[in-house]
């Protein structure tokens, strides 16, 4: 008879060992639902996606206008991007001394025609660095200008 009662008290005590810590999480868990940290709706992930408007200033009263995403975006990554996306060809060539791109024609406009170049503006201010290394964010406006340098 002892022996009953020694189980019946290892018994409840291993019962309790379980239940305390599992009440403890399931009152933790009802308020991180409640506090909004745990959800069961769908969570966007955000991306290294980036939205931006091209312009394309041919410097004759006509400008092209694109909507281009792109990931890892630069002034370039977005004109090449655009120029697969709608079909239209860049004419560049690459510097190592500089480790950027140079635009000598886009869409069949192609530099030295009146003295005009390709040069870029992003978000109204000139592009003072290569358009490889000139970053974009979302919703940043870039613009190729066809016009004599400024620099």
């Amino acid at each position: 008879m002892l022996f009953r009662i020694s189980v019946k008290k290892s018994f409840l005590k291993n019962i309790i060992l379980v239940l305390i810590p599992l009440l403890v999480l399931i009152i933790v868990g009802i308020n991180l639902v409640n506090i909004g940290a745990i959800t069961t709706e769908l969570v966007e992930v955000k991306s290294d996606e980036t939205l931006t408007t091209l312009l394309i200033d041919y410097g004759n009263n006509n400008i092209d206008t694109y909507q281009v995403k792109v990931q890892n975006a630069t002034v370039f990554s977005v004109l090449l991007q655009a120029s697969i996306d709608y079909d239209f060809n860049i004419g560049s060539k690459y510097y190592d001394q500089y480790q950027c791109h140079y635009i000598y024609s886009i869409n069949n406009t192609t530099e030295g025609e009146n003295n005009k170049f390709w040069q870029y503006y992003l978000n109204d201010d000139y592009g003072i660095i290569g358009a490889d290394l000139q970053p974009v964010h979302h919703n940043d406006c870039i613009e190729w200008k066809f016009q004599e340098p400024k620099i």
